[in-house]
């Protein structure tokens, strides 16, 4: 259980980018207008490669930094609250975590329309779009808490407690259904900042508040405080947040406009229409990575979830640093939708997948190469015999990992129906080949029932699909965006299993001089023959603005 996802109430963001820019005319000119646009051009692709760059790495920098929240609360959370209490604090935050698929179906509907909206100037539909929003949050909201009501009321029959535990287990799911509860409305400023793809201002304010929670977590403990009072500062914390991005919202579209004047039918409909879809995902997912440890436990037992958990866990963090930097592709996909730049889609489209191959390729090399001796350090020599299951999942996630830049490109200019349906195929495809296969070959049987629906469907089909949505051959996309990362890859693969064969590296240190040489050896290779001249040329100039050691340069006539 991730303890940083617990103690940070609000969602990290799903999707990211650059704020949204227009090109305009230069007052007064006649044929000056696609001159000055021509010229400004270079400089909006620069600030727009920039912000993307920038997001991306705020994206990380939230990631690390739950990690580290995590890494260092959790001992002191399960010392303090005992194993009783850190159990009771996880399930009542694993209940109330569900209805955050709500959240997932009705967020990226706002990233698309803000996105679109501002990208097109038109302020009228921006701020129907944003109240509108906030109505459907809101019920959404009023929802979760009635159900929240209904789960409290019967926590004590339904989770076997303890007759003391019951009111404070009572006290602190009501307090974390209300932190819930509130963030739906709150939360259409949070999608709103993800929409104008301002990423590092939402990573960052999550980062403030993560970090003053984490004190006042640790002073509550230290002063002897139990569940309740961390649930009363989870939702203080979390009003804070929300209170931070409202304020950064407002500052960024000062223009934008709230009242019941903006609530407008064809915005609800069409908000719900996409979001109906985005839910449908959302749970889909759910259902694909969460259900094998349901299996498991219905056939085998609790006993053999353990190995199969950390397992799928290792191979979870791969696909989590994936994700951090394809999900900010989403408004970004969406302006240039809007700007009618289909050429800049395709690369878009390329350049994902081509990324994401370089990123989490190593890392699952690695995975499969050292898996055992990682197990070994990390758990001990009685959970070695897991590295199989590592190898079965991560070999198809190879090829399925990388279409999540697709799938966010294709949820950015709404042509996601396919990706969802193609989602929900995988998640009942899983289901059932576990099924089959869980009595007959065990964990092995349930690792190839995730592993076979995620090649072939996640994988191939989605690929597949992605480039007929977006009319690009799919030789082209496969070649440039999945094969030749994919050799520049083996740059990896081939010196890390030349050094297993003679070393079994088992301790922290080993383990990090045997995944460091490779990695030296393909970060090497993939500058010089991963990237092209133009593209050395092109992140020598972005990193330095990335982090504002060097200036963006502004296009004259673009509004920001």
């Amino acid at each position: 259980m991730d303890t940083a996802r617990i103690i940070t109430a609000t969602p990290p963001p799903r999707r990211a980018g650059p704020t949204a820019s227009v090109t305009t005319p230069a007052p007064g000119s006649s044929g000056a207008p696609a001159a000055a646009a021509a010229a400004a051009r270079p400089d909006v692709d620069a600030q727009r490669t920039v912000r993307v760059a920038r997001n991306a790495v705020s994206n990380y920098a939230r990631f690390f930094g739950n990690g580290v929240v995590s890494f260092l609360l959790t001992p002191l959370m399960v010392h303090v609250l005992g194993d009783g209490g850190y159990g009771l604090w996880v399930t009542v935050f694993s209940l109330t975590g569900y209805f955050g698929l709500v959240d997932q179906g009705l967020r990226p509907s706002l990233v698309r329309y803000v996105s679109k909206e501002r990208a097109a100037g038109d302020v009228d539909a921006l701020s129907r779009t944003l109240t509108s929003a906030m109505l459907l949050y809101s019920c959404a909201g009023i929802v979760v808490m009635g159900a929240t009501f209904v789960l409290a009321s019967g926590f004590g029959h339904w989770v076997h407690l303890r007759p003391d535990q019951i009111p404070a287990a009572r006290a602190t799911l009501l307090l974390a259904g209300a932190s819930l509860a509130l963030g739906f409305p709150f939360g259409v400023f949070g999608a709103a900042l993800s929409g104008l793809q301002r990423y590092d201002i939402a990573n960052g304010l999550g980062l403030i508040v993560l970090l003053l929670r984490a004190v006042a977590f640790v002073v509550v403990l230290r002063m002897g405080g139990g569940l309740v009072a961390l649930g009363w500062v989870a939702l203080i914390t979390t009003l804070l947040g929300h209170v931070l991005t409202w304020r950064a919202v407002r500052r960024l579209i000062p223009e934008a406009r709230f009242s019941r004047r903006f609530v407008d039918r064809a915005h609800l409909a069409r908000i719900g229409a996409y979001s109906g879809f985005s839910f449908i995902a959302a749970v889909s997912a759910s259902l694909a990575f969460k259900t094998d440890a349901l299996v498991i436990t219905g056939f085998l037992g609790t006993a053999w979830v353990t190995p199969f958990a950390l397992a799928s866990g290792l191979v979870d963090n791969a696909r989590t640093l994936v994700y951090s930097a394809t999900w900010v592709l989403s408004p970004t996909a969406s302006e240039l939708d809007t700007l009618g730049e289909k050429g800049k889609l395709h690369a878009m489209l390329i350049s994902g997948a081509k990324y994401s191959v370089l990123i989490c390729w190593p890392v699952l090399f690695a995975l499969i190469v050292f898996g055992g001796c990682l197990l070994v350090t990390w758990m001990g020599p009685r959970y070695e015999s897991a590295a199989r299951i590592i190898t079965i999942l991560a070999l198809p996630t190879l090829i399925a990992l990388p279409q999540s830049a697709a799938s966010s490109v294709l949820f950015g200019v709404s042509r996601h129906r396919g990706v969802v349906l193609l989602a929900l195929l995988n998640a009942v495809l899983n289901l059932g080949l576990s099924l089959l296969w869980v009595r007959p070959w065990k964990l092995e049987g349930v690792a190839l029932g995730t592993a076979v629906p995620l090649v072939l469907v996640s994988g191939v089909a989605t690929g597949v699909y992605a480039s007929r949505a977006l009319d690009m051959p799919f030789a082209r996309y496969a070649w440039n965006g999945l094969l030749r990362p994919g050799l520049v890859s083996l740059s990896f693969l081939v010196p890390a299993l030349l050094l297993r064969a003679v070393w079994r590296p088992i301790g922290w240190g080993p383990l990090i001089v045997a995944v460091g040489i490779p990695w030296l050896i393909f970060v090497v290779t993939t500058w010089r023959f991963g990237f092209s001249a133009p593209e050395r040329a092109r992140w020598g100039q972005t990193i330095p603005r990335v982090f504002g050691w060097r200036r963006v340069p502004r296009a004259s006539g673009v509004v920001q």
